[in-house]
């Protein structure tokens, strides 16, 4: 009897190690699918940015990487102030490396990153190369939400 009952628990932790692995491989499986069916519904910035200026809203187009010091300072401004503006003013992120933000960003004939656009409601724009104030900042902001 004894013999049968070691027999029997000796294959136990195989079957825990194979269970638990199972287990975490569904999880994979199942975050993977998650997070790829979550990108295909977002956005990309240039339907943003059109569809924020078909329905004549102000936009704020931010140019940047995310490897460069002046882009990683203007990153830090934007955070700080554009909180303030999200009910009035729409944010387009754009990553200028980002293998589908290339035809946007030749487009706007980009020259110099960080760059930022600021898209009145008739849909004129105007731009700022360079890390801004946050004064700055706020003051354009608030000059295309309020449609001055």
């Amino acid at each position: 009897m004894e013999k049968k009952r070691r027999k029997s628990t000796q294959y136990l932790p195989k079957a825990l190690i194979l269970a638990g692995f199972l287990i975490i491989l569904a999880g994979i499986l199942f975050l993977k699918d998650g997070s790829t069916s979550a990108q295909s519904t977002e956005n990309s910035p240039q339907e943003q940015l059109n569809e924020a200026l078909a329905d004549g809203k102000p936009v704020f187009a931010f140019y940047h990487s995310d490897n460069c010091q002046s882009c990683l300072d203007m990153m830090a401004v934007v955070a700080q102030v554009y909180p303030e503006f999200q009910d009035e003013v729409v944010l387009v992120d754009v990553n200028v490396y980002d293998p589908q933000n290339q035809a946007l960003v030749r487009n706007v004939g980009l020259m110099a990153i960080p760059t930022q656009m600021f898209h009145d409601r008739s849909g004129d724009r105007r731009r700022v190369v360079g890390v801004m104030q946050a004064d700055k900042l706020r003051e354009a902001l608030q000059v295309i939400s309020s449609g001055q």
